[in-house]
């Protein structure tokens, strides 16, 4: 049997067939992402016209401050202690470095709403776009005609947030060329030498607050926004991480490096990550020699009864502990999933074990009175573990308990009129145009004054639905003429 060798001119033919593809690939790909810088472009320049025509109104209540005055939060907070209900509502707050125009709070928290996104994601996005275009101006220009990327400018943007506006403007001049070429350290050294030359006294601050943020987390304990479970928590893990002293980060590491070969020659077939896990724990019951509080020197280790007791509120059934397989609880505290063998464990070594009774969730509580009792706040924060405003992750145990219906309304204090929100967003709420209603347990409904209507349930936030189509892509603004803003 022979066969045919192939005509040079076919196999020529299909190369560059081949060839024209692989580059029509590519060019579909470099369409897409030159697509994806114009829309981000367009949206950094709507939220621009959205800056100036999102102003507070002049009126304001008998008492209160002039509403052009940039409040914080601590001004707020003080203010509404003082006026109560009939006091302040919305307020200027200022996002981004001096000379950048402030905006209305309730404007950002319903653009945050209609972007799908948190308030403080929208606070932050805000910011960015109005550093680029007031402090950053050559910056912004780089953005809109597509030579720099908007995820490198706002790099920037963050980092020259708290600079004097001539310092910004220096940061501006000197990376105007070489933006999108320099990475992140080289900005940071940029920005850190900049703020050293012209504000000195606020390079020495800032360098008292970095020593000022050392911390050291173990799980979530100090978050404002938990997660809520990852596969780690169903074996009774939790994330460490912190930010020490270097001297005393050397010294912890070669406590830990001793104590990790220490379990290894004892005969701990772990591995080395594993062993200085748990190093750690070795180090955390056997605590230090020297008592602080004594200037004592032990020759043993300190008695465990000594330390402070650890709660940990489990939800489990009965069902968990008696049925075979494998079985989920809760870990009230967190709000992690964990496996029943863990909990089964932590019982077998815990000092102390409390059995509270199942409380039916479902049916309703009601008393006659404003105030809202303690358990039936608990009862809330056991249907809703977090913030019920869209994309809020807020904790429920750091939110007001809010009447969803106003009780001055008639609405009843009641579990099924009572809700978690956060400060911010219940101010939002009883102040600003947006209300919100409950479709089921642990499902609202929040309708903005643009006819926006937002749904929070157990799957998270949905998608902003509207009454009626956006308007189109392309449309002019006629923002009002205003010195504060141009």
């Amino acid at each position: 049997m022979t066969t045919t060798a192939p005509d040079l001119a076919e196999v020529l033919a299909r190369e560059e067939r081949e060839r024209g593809e692989r580059e029509f690939a590519l060019q579909l790909v470099r369409t897409a992402r030159s697509n994806k810088m114009r829309s981000e472009v367009s949206e950094l320049q709507m939220i621009v016209e959205w800056a100036k025509v999102n102003r507070l109104d002049a009126d304001h209540h008998p008492g209160e401050p002039d509403p052009n005055a940039v409040m914080s939060d601590e001004d707020v907070e003080e203010l509404e202690a003082a006026l109560g209900d009939q006091g302040f509502c919305d307020r200027w707050i200022s996002v981004a470095g001096p000379g950048a125009p402030v905006v209305s709070e309730f404007a950002v928290m319903e653009l945050a709403s209609t972007l799908s996104m948190s308030t403080d994601s929208g606070l932050t996005l805000v910011g960015r776009v109005l550093e680029l275009k007031y402090r950053l101006p050559r910056l912004y220009q780089r953005v809109e005609q597509l030579q720099l990327p908007v995820w490198k400018a706002f790099g920037l943007a963050d980092l020259t947030q708290p600079l004097p506006a001539e310092a910004a403007d220096h940061v501006d001049r000197q990376v105007e060329a070489a933006a999108g070429k320099i990475g992140k350290r080289a900005m940071e050294r940029l920005v850190a030498e900049t703020q050293a030359r012209f504000d000195p006294d606020a390079a020495a601050e800032a360098e008292k607050e970095k020593r000022e943020r050392r911390f050291f987390d173990i799980g979530d304990t100090r978050r404002t926004e938990t997660e809520s479970g990852s596969l780690e928590s169903l074996a009774g893990t939790v994330e460490v991480s912190g930010c020490l002293d270097a001297a005393d980060a050397a010294d912890l590491e070669n406590a830990i490096r001793n104590t990790a070969r220490a379990l290894g020659a004892a005969g701990c077939e772990d591995s080395l990550d594993v062993r200085r896990a748990a190093a750690l724990g070795e180090l955390a019951r056997n605590q230090l020699a020297f008592d602080l509080e004594t200037g004592e020197i032990h020759d043993q280790p300190r008695s465990a009864s000594r330390g402070r007791a650890v709660e940990l509120v489990v939800h489990l059934s009965d069902e968990a502990l008696t049925a075979a397989g494998y079985m989920v609880g809760r870990l009230g505290n967190s709000q992690t999933p964990v496996s029943a063998d863990v909990i089964r464990a932590w019982c077998g070594t815990a000092g102390r074990i409390t059995v509270r009774p199942v409380i039916d969730l479902n049916g309703a509580v009601h008393v006659e009175q404003y105030e809202v009792p303690d358990r039936m706040k608990q009862r809330s924060r056991w249907t809703d573990p977090r913030c019920v405003y869209p994309h809020c992750n807020r904790p429920a145990d750091r939110c007001d308990c809010d009447h969803i219906q106003p009780y001055e309304q008639g609405g009843a204090t009641c579990t099924c009129n009572l809700a978690p929100l956060c400060r911010r967003h219940h101010r939002f709420k009883t102040h600003g145009a947006v209300t919100y209603r409950r479709l089921a347990p642990g499902a609202y409904e929040w309708a903005f004054e643009t006819g926006m209507t937002i749904v929070r349930d157990h799957l998270g936030t949905h998608e902003p639905q509207w009454p009626k189509p956006p308007p189109p892509d392309e449309f002019d603004i006629e923002p009002p003429d205003d010195p504060v803003f141009d």
